[in-house]
């Protein structure tokens, strides 16, 4: 639902190119959901086995993120034009990211962060180009909200269409579907009483 609700608040109009950088579990899901919906995607990573990994499920065009082979991957895959969406799932203590969201972004494109990466927006670029940002807040509204989340007292979908609960649901409609595959994300299985060794393995 996090994927889900990024793609919400990047709001990409039917046709539009969407590049995803950063292909971890959150980057995985993101393009499988566009996919899903029918928008052509470009998958980008520093590390080959996640491109692999994209390929594997279906993406339309990846690409490992250096500067010998990224822009000219995206004009290729972008007709040229540069993308019209670019939605950051990486996790990064660089700005590498969203410097790189606004380079392959076409004039007024929009960039959604919804990894944890920092944002320091490079003025000139960004300016240049009169480009969007947006920020992915979590599972959708009603996060962080106790009234919805504590005390399950709902939004009005008339006001509020997806929430995230309705946002859960989708998915789960799409996993229902199969239009979104979760089983080859799963890389290991443990009993819940060794979830500690789980933990473990994810830290180190």
């Amino acid at each position: 639902s996090i994927a889900l609700q990024g793609i919400r608040t990047a709001s990409p109009t039917p046709g539009e190119t969407i590049a995803v950088i950063g292909l971890g579990l959150l980057g995985q899901l993101t393009i499988q959901i566009l996919q899903a919906y029918g928008f052509p995607v470009l998958g980008l990573d520093i590390d080959p086995l996640r491109v692999s990994e994209a390929i594997a499920l279906g993406v339309e065009a990846t690409v490992i993120t250096n500067p010998a082979n990224t822009e000219k991957a995206t004009l290729d895959f972008s007709k040229g034009r540069g993308t019209d969406q670019v939605i950051i799932t990486a996790a990064a203590t660089t700005n590498h990211p969203v410097e790189l969201a606004g380079t392959i972004l076409r004039d007024r494109g929009t960039v959604t962060i919804v990894g944890d990466v920092k944002i320091n927006i490079p003025r000139r670029l960004y300016y240049q180009k009169e480009l969007n940002v947006r920020l992915s807040r979590s599972y959708g509204p009603g996060r962080y909200d106790t009234i919805y989340e504590e005390k399950g007292i709902d939004y009005p979908m008339p006001y509020v269409r997806w929430t995230e609960k309705r946002n859960i649901e989708e998915f789960l409609r799409l996993i229902k579907s199969k239009k979104v595959d979760v089983e080859r994300l799963i890389t290991h299985t443990f009993s819940i009483n060794d979830a500690i060794s789980a933990y473990d393995l994810i830290s180190n």
